[in-house]
């Protein structure tokens, strides 16, 4: 452990610069409402730039009457144009998530804004392939969404990272790109919120991982979106009683990580 700390890397090492847009819309006009999506989104908000190097300049929050679907998608190009070679980029949301059929069987899942309507959700929502459109217009190093919202119709694929085994791993995770998401869930699941917690299942459990380091599931002093991944998965699943499984996956086959290194650590 001593000598894995002697060596540890730091943000600085990794990152010249971190972007963050942060969604919550728990007031809807034409859908029900939700309990903690707003709560939950600050919460991230400040977590990001307290324990994450994340500028307070560069963190972008839109909540209820703000995140509207103009202003949802112009922040999206702002935030992956903003982004330079050496950047990281984290899109984090929290509300309503649907799922359109496809005419070919398939189906498209959606990202709800605050006046989204339930038979328009062509015209009025954010469809999920404009993430990764986003994704491969941004310039940035590594970019990670992170969705508190459940649907079908995800277009990314399951390619796994490297093995923290793997030859030079760490200056593989570090300088190869990445497009990673994870997901609160899949088509016909429901967002879990509880009084008890304050937050969604999903929002309470990346908030242990991240701010109590409970995601570094091997102790190496950093946080990758794989081990993220993985812990959300198992974690979340427990705690809404199977109601919901996050999902992880990639845009892209490139084989970088997303990395969070506390300002404790460094």
């Amino acid at each position: 452990l001593l000598f894995a700390y002697n060596f540890a890397i730091t943000t600085e090492d990794i990152y010249d610069n971190s972007y963050a847009l942060i969604i919550g819309i728990d007031k809807y006009e034409n859908v029900s409402n939700l309990d903690y999506a707003v709560k939950d989104a600050n919460s991230i908000a400040s977590l990001l730039q307290e324990k994450f190097n994340f500028p307070s300049q560069n963190v972008k929050t839109l909540v209820n009457a703000a995140a509207t679907y103009s202003n949802i998608r112009n922040s999206l190009s702002e935030i992956s144009s903003s982004a330079k070679a050496n950047d990281r980029v984290l899109i984090y949301f929290a509300g309503h998530g649907m799922t359109d059929d496809l005419p070919n069987g398939g189906e498209m899942g959606y990202l709800l804004p605050i006046e989204a309507k339930r038979d328009e959700l062509f015209t009025t929502s954010i469809p999920m392939d404009d993430l990764k459109r986003i994704s491969s217009m941004s310039q940035s190093k590594h970019m990670l969404f992170l969705i508190d919202a459940c649907y079908g119709g995800l277009a990314a694929t399951g390619a796994r990272g490297l093995s923290s085994s793997s030859p030079n791993y760490i200056d593989k995770i570090t300088n190869d790109k990445s497009r990673q998401i994870i997901t609160a869930g899949g088509r016909n699941e429901k967002v879990v919120e509880k009084s008890e917690w304050g937050h969604s299942a999903f929002t309470m459990n990346l908030i242990k991982a991240l701010e109590n380091n409970k995601g570094d599931l091997n102790n190496d002093g950093y946080i990758t979106a794989e081990e993220l991944g993985l812990f959300l998965k198992e974690k979340v699943t427990i705690d809404s009683d199977n109601m919901q499984t996050p999902i992880s996956r990639r845009y892209t086959s490139d084989e970088g990580e997303f990395v969070f290194i506390s300002k404790v650590e460094n």
